[in-house]
């Protein structure tokens, strides 16, 4: 019998690296959930925006050099991690990355680089993938919610 597949293509634009390393462990959670349920999540991240800086292996040379990003090497192994070991697919904007100076060659190995992933947004809802958006509107960031 096959296990029944949950789709979700999430749209990623944080740029705060304490709320965008808390979502990355909420997607993973979800993920877990979905196992435990006995379905197989089928997680894409589509990556743009803000959270660009993220993908990138170095900000040196790019237009986020001068952000202190205190995490960025646990952010980075949490990614691969996901990538891997969760088998989800992480897929970069190539549009923020021409912006902001960023490389093909400074992408992390584990992300895919699309030429623009509004294309690839609608591609994955015609295949029945659920949109859900992560971004910065409205959602404290974790050390500002109460315990």
């Amino acid at each position: 019998m096959t296990k029944k597949e949950v789709k979700i293509v999430w749209d990623v634009t944080i740029g705060n690296e304490a709320l965008f390393e808390d979502r990355m462990g909420l997607i993973q959670h979800t993920a877990d959930v979905i196992r435990r349920k006995g379905m197989t999540p089928k997680f894409v991240l589509v990556v743009h925006g803000p959270a660009t800086k993220f993908m990138t292996r170095t900000l040196n040379g790019t237009k986020f050099e001068n952000e202190k990003i205190r995490r960025l090497p646990d952010i980075q192994r949490v990614i691969a991690e996901m990538s891997e070991k969760d088998k989800m697919r992480f897929v970069q904007c190539q549009v923020p990355m021409i912006r902001n100076n960023i490389a093909d060659d400074n992408v992390l190995t584990c992300v895919e680089v699309s030429e623009t992933v509004f294309f690839d947004l609608a591609v994955l809802q015609m295949e029945g993938y659920a949109y859900i958006p992560i971004n910065e509107t409205g959602i404290p960031a974790p050390s500002e919610t109460a315990a």
